[in-house]
């Protein structure tokens, strides 16, 4: 396995300001250079807040929140697992793993929540130079998000860090994490669930990488 699931399944997750987690290492040691250097590169689409409306971010600009991302599997909204033969067999192996009942298993004994019919969907991420998300937290059908990050020599100096918040104010930092390969966050979505990216310098020499599973509340 590459994915430690009893890490998961064993670990406290801390409760202020809300429920969140920081992990080390949950990706073997072994893989994780690999994922890195293979991180897929095409069939991204741009997002921003607007695409989330009515439920998302109508007060914040089109450059608060903006990302491209390439949909993996959305079980909300497409049929069955997309196209992945152009990644490497290391990523078709972790996708394997997070699409096996032993992940959501995992993640309920984590998050103490029944995520049984919860629709999963799973994203690889990019953010370029110059992006951020502002403090937000979250649509309020997006109940558990897991991040796993994948740039290899990241400068903190760069910014974009996820950084755990007190309220909506981008000082308020609780928690910051870069994004190496190394560290994955969960975290569990509620009205206090104040999270952002710091902005990515101009100066970074990569590009923000990391796969995102979601969670999703079934539609009322």
């Amino acid at each position: 396995m590459m994915l430690n699931l009893s890490a998961i399944s064993n670990a406290t997750m801390q409760e202020i300001p809300y429920k969140w987690i920081v992990f080390e290492n949950l990706l073997d040691t072994s893989v994780q250079s690999e994922l890195a250097n293979s991180f897929p590169t095409t069939n991204y689409k741009e997002y921003h807040a607007r695409d989330f409306e009515p439920d998302g971010y109508p007060e914040y600009t089109y450059n608060d929140y903006r990302f491209f991302a390439r949909c993996i599997l959305d079980e909300s909204k497409y049929k069955g697992l997309q196209d992945i033969k152009d990644l490497s067999l290391s990523w078709q192996k972790l996708i394997e793993e997070l699409l096996t009942p032993d992940y959501r298993e995992a993640m309920e004994h984590l998050t103490n929540l029944d995520l049984k019919n919860h629709s999963l969907t799973i994203y690889l991420t990019r953010h370029d130079l110059g992006f951020w998300n502002r403090p937000h937290t979250d649509i309020p059908r997006k109940h558990v998000t897991q991040l796993f990050y994948l740039n290899e020599g990241w400068n903190p100096e760069w910014g974009g860090c996820f950084r755990v918040l007190k309220d909506n104010q981008t000082t308020s930092v609780v928690k910051e994490v870069p994004p190496l390969p190394q560290y994955s966050v969960a975290i569990v979505r509620c009205d206090r669930s104040w999270h952002m990216v710091s902005p990515i310098s101009l100066n970074a020499t990569q590009h923000r990488l990391h796969l995102a599973t979601t969670f999703w509340l079934p539609e009322s």
